[in-house]
């Protein structure tokens, strides 16, 4: 028998090549381009504009020989373009001048919420590269992949650079350019009709990532509004209230996994989509690799991190909590729980937890989650075990459910039980979310209006405002299409709703009616789809071109500061709110011009938030010398903020103080300020009981609406009664860490299946499918499916479905007020697949972040198409991307015809289309992975 021909390569080898063209440098090309140039479809080297494709030996003299059309540019030089003759020829590579005399300036990324710190190399006023500050504590030095593309956000060719008005219906994409002053003459209009009419709360701010909280909270209190909404309900809220019913003082836990020996991961996707993504990332790996810490996952689907863990385990979707319960319960049978601190720190005894989990079996468990019942019980045994030194970790991947509070509750009980809250390697938070606002604070700013806000804070969700002001982002689009609430002005900032939002047609349809939003003005670098629905759109500069002081969830576990600053000036007239909020202010008057000082520019405004910044004098000039200089702080002689309920309190906290003889808690003018423990007066926790609420009577009672005052002066630190307006809303819900069944995931027809989400390491929710680089690594989204549920469905790779989504039967039961029901949502989703064993049988997987509509011809994956009304607000001949132009692969070509689309081709789906509008009761998380979809095959 012959053996079968070898298939020619598509590159001959590197010998063939001239010697001044080195292997390495030929590989540089990447597998794209040489795959473009075995195709001979690489015609690039033609001439722009060229549709006569090269062969594909000639393709590759022209790259050998440098030779063809220089590209054509506009007026600035784009990132990644070569514009020497042929697009490929670079006789000095890398070039060893590039960065050479650049000037450095330090900032903060915020491509995603891990606000990493960055430099900025600048030359002849233009950025060329943006790298990780090793100065800044938190991420140290490293930057993912959406930050290396900074110069992609950056200088894009559809940036918008001037204000634009529509001049057509709303959504028709007809816009005219207008000026600075006019934008703002009409804005500051409409703004004192609407404080003019007192219905102060119809002007709604409505964020989607804002790192300008000191500017925007002060531009709205002036105003009076509370109208601020945001997209913690779609984000972390379950997560959120978890830790806030243990702790009270914090709601994000920061795990020391640099100093771990075991860390229990439940859905969280750390080595690329986590809070805090790099920082964690970072220090995880370290107690992997330098201190020999197990990592142990459970995640529906095989995430990179999953894929990289020690072991990996696929559970249904939403039984986490029954796989934690299930461990509890082992923990306390084999007494392997840390009987020392569950006696002194935990507010409920062993036993008192022992009648609660004791149902709750390994078997149990395993005939739920379909995780063996052995393995769940041995890692269990480990768990206990490695502590102290042993920490959960989870993330969306069990909070992001309708019963995603619950879940979490259940997994942050291990960590009570092993004694391990608070320990070095164990389970850790911060008493801050970013900088230390108690010893650095920004200039005196206006004070919090009394303004009600239906919108803001709905009253049908428990916990959603009762320590933190979390909201309910989900169900705004939703309340104002049941007309329980509406808006004479809604201005937009960095949000982009109607692709990130359930129910996309919902949104859109409300986003389209005048009658419930007036006017809507959108902030926004870009014209995404959120500005196409806009009727003023205003060019907003990127963080490149802006001030904050800003700081994340601090993984040293003490608390830093970092500044933004501009690296160059804004491109354009693109304007940052710390500008231009001041001047609407004055327009509008009537008072609000007295919080914004006349001569004040913002570097003056940001040198006093900053003058409290300790510096070495015999280095740096100021605060703000410093921080340009060096760009973060850390306070090198603070201890981290390990066992903080340890901290003794002083004889001049204690003057005047009694101490309940039951409780041993120690009050002082009515409110509490610690415990007695073993003698010792402490601070304790800084909850009701001044120990961890595994049993949470506070959450209790502000379910049915009772009084929580008492509970709330015990603690001294967060909580509130539930305002008037809650008060028809009562409920009954468990003090205790328990499982809450998905209603709708039982009895499931055989075509059936729950859907979940995911983002990749390249992406955030809906901000970066404009980034080239990023969307050349990932720029389509088939969903997943299990080869054995694909045999069922008798699917192959790359066939298509038709996917129908349904609203929750417990959000329906739990919310009847809502008027969601339980039947399915009008949108349908047709999508290929691809077949892998990463996905558990029973869910269907599919990735947000693409399918746009809008937002540049890079997120459409649209290589040559033409700008319409909105390019009024941007610069296309000026700015263009010649590369973009010419080697853009991934156009799909198909016009929707499903069997002529080519693999790895077009912009993605939009999974929201079939993803319901489904908060939970408790905390108003957006359940993004438990929907049931039905799925059907197309021919």
């Amino acid at each position: 028998m012959s053996s079968p021909k070898k298939p020619e390569s598509p590159i001959p080898e590197a010998t063939s090549a001239p010697k001044k063209t080195s292997r390495r440098q030929f590989l540089k090309l990447g597998s794209a381009l040489a795959a473009a140039a075995a195709a001979g479809t690489l015609s690039g080297c033609v001439g722009q504009g060229s549709t006569k494709p090269l062969s594909k030996a000639d393709n590759l003299a022209v790259w050998r020989s440098g030779t063809g059309q220089p590209y054509k540019v506009g007026e600035i030089k784009m990132p990644g373009v070569c514009d020497l003759p042929g697009p490929f020829k670079k006789t000095r590579f890398p070039d060893p001048d590039k960065y050479k005399n650049t000037e450095q300036v330090h900032g903060l990324c915020q491509l995603c919420s891990s606000i990493c710190g960055i430099t900025g190399h600048v030359k002849d006023g233009r950025i060329i590269k943006v790298e990780g500050n090793t100065n800044d504590p938190n991420s140290r030095g490293k930057l993912c992949a959406r930050g290396q593309s900074a110069l992609n956000h950056q200088y894009h060719p559809e940036r918008l650079l001037h204000p634009i008005r529509r001049v057509g219906e709303r959504g028709e994409g007809k816009w005219k350019r207008i000026s600075w002053d006019e934008a703002l003459t009409e804005l500051a209009e409409r703004l004192g009709k609407v404080r003019d009419s007192g219905d102060h709360e119809e002007f709604a701010f409505h964020q989607g990532r804002n790192r300008s909280k000191d500017a925007v909270s002060n531009f709205l209190r002036a105003f009076g509004t509370n109208t601020q909404l945001n997209h913690r309900g779609l984000c972390s809220a379950a997560r959120r209230a978890a830790n806030l019913t243990y702790l009270f003082e914090s709601d994000w836990d920061l795990g020391d996994y640099e100093n771990s020996k075991y860390v229990l991961n439940f859905g969280s996707n750390m080595f690329e989509a986590h809070q805090g993504h790099i920082p964690g990332a970072v220090r995880l790996q370290r107690g992997r690799f330098n201190n020999g810490a197990k990592l142990v996952t459970f995640d529906v689907r095989m995430s990179n991190t999953a894929g990289n863990s020690d072991e990996f385990f696929m559970p249904y979707p939403g039984t986490d909590g029954a796989i934690a319960l299930a461990m509890a319960h082992t923990i306390i049978k084999e007494k392997l729980y840390n009987a020392e601190f569950m006696a002194t720190w935990s507010n409920a005894t062993v036993d008192e937890i022992w009648e609660q989990v004791e149902p709750y079996t390994p078997e149990w468990a395993g005939q739920l989650s379909t995780v063996p019942a052995a393995d769940i019980t041995r890692i269990a045994r480990e768990f206990a075990a490695a502590a102290p030194r042993a920490t959960t970790m989870c993330n969306r991947g069990s909070s992001a459910h309708v019963n995603g509070y619950f879940n979490d509750r259940a997994i942050g009980l291990l960590n009570v039980l092993v004694g391990s809250v608070g320990k070095p390697g164990g389970w850790c938070w911060m008493f801050t979310g970013g900088y230390d606002n108690k010893r650095f604070k920004p200039p005196k700013g206006a004070p919090k209006p009394k303004t009600k806000s239906l919108l803001a804070d709905p009253p049908e969700f428990i916990l959603a405002n009762r320590w933190n002001t979390m909201r309910v982002g989900e169900i705004v689009y939703w309340y104002l299409a049941q007309e329980r609430a509406k808006l004479q002005v809604y201005m937009t900032y960095n949000l982009d709703s109607p692709m990130t939002w359930p129910e996309m047609n919902v949104t859109k349809n409300v986003f389209l009616d005048e009658k419930k939003i007036n006017f809507h003005v959108c902030i926004n670098p870009f014209f995404n789809e959120t500005a196409s629905f806009a009727d003023m759109v205003l060019p907003w500069t990127t963080y490149m071109e802006r001030w904050d002081v800003d700081a994340r969830g601090a993984y040293n576990l003490k608390p830093y500061l970092s500044m933004r600053r501009p690296m160059i000036k804004p491109l354009g007239e693109a304007r940052d709110v710390r500008d231009f909020f001041p001047d609407l202010a004055r327009r509008i008057g009537g008072g609000m011009e007295e919080w914004y000082p006349e001569d004040q520019t913002v570097e003056q405004y940001m040198t006093e938030f900053t003058k409290d910044v300790p510096y070495d004098a015999d280095k740096y000039d100021s605060p703000m010398d410093f921080l340009e200089k060096v760009g973060a702080y850390e306070d090198p002689d603070q201890a981290k903020y390990y066992e903080p309920y340890l901290v003794p309190l002083t004889e001049k906290q204690l003057a005047g103080s009694t101490v309940d003889p039951e409780t041993q808690i120690i009050t002082k003018d009515g409110k509490g300020i610690g415990i007695l423990q073993g003698g010792t007066a402490v601070v304790g926790f800084k909850t009701p009981s001044r120990k961890l609420e595994v049993k949470s009577e506070f959450v209790a009672r502000v379910a049915r609406n009772q009084d929580v005052t008492d509970l709330v002066a015990s603690a001294n630190s967060k909580g509130s009664n539930r305002p008037e307006h809650h008060k028809p809303y009562n409920y009954e819900v468990s003090p205790w860490p328990i499982y809450m069944q998905i209603e709708e995931h039982l009895g499931l027809d055989s075509d059936q299946l729950v859907m979940t989400s995911f983002k990749w390491n390249v992406h955030n929710h809906g901000r970066t499918a404009n980034l080239k680089w990023c969307s050349e690594i990932v720029h389509s989204n088939p969903a997943w499916l299990h080869p054995d549920t694909a045999k069922r469905f008798e699917l192959e790779d790359g066939d298509w479905i038709e996917i129908i989504g349904y609203r929750s039967k417990s959000v329906d039961r739990c919310l009847p007020s809502l008027n969601l029901g339980s039947g399915e949502i009008q949108d349908k989703l047709q999508i290929p697949v691809v077949i892998t064993k990463g996905i558990h049988p029973g869910a269907i997987a599919i990735s947000n972040s693409l399918g746009h509509f809008e937002y540049s011809n890079v997120a459409q994956a649209k290589k040559d198409a033409k700008l319409s009304g909105q390019s009024a607000g941007m610069n296309p001949t000026g700015y263009r991307d010649p590369d973009w132009e010419r080697n853009m692969w991934w156009q799909d070509d198909s016009n929707g015809d499903r069997k002529k689309w080519q693999r790895n081709t077009g912009n993605g789906w939009a999974q929201n289309h079939v993803l319901p509008i489904s908060p939970d009761y408790i905390s108003g998380q957006q359940a993004f992975n438990s929907t049931v979809v039905r799925i059907r095959k197309l021919s």
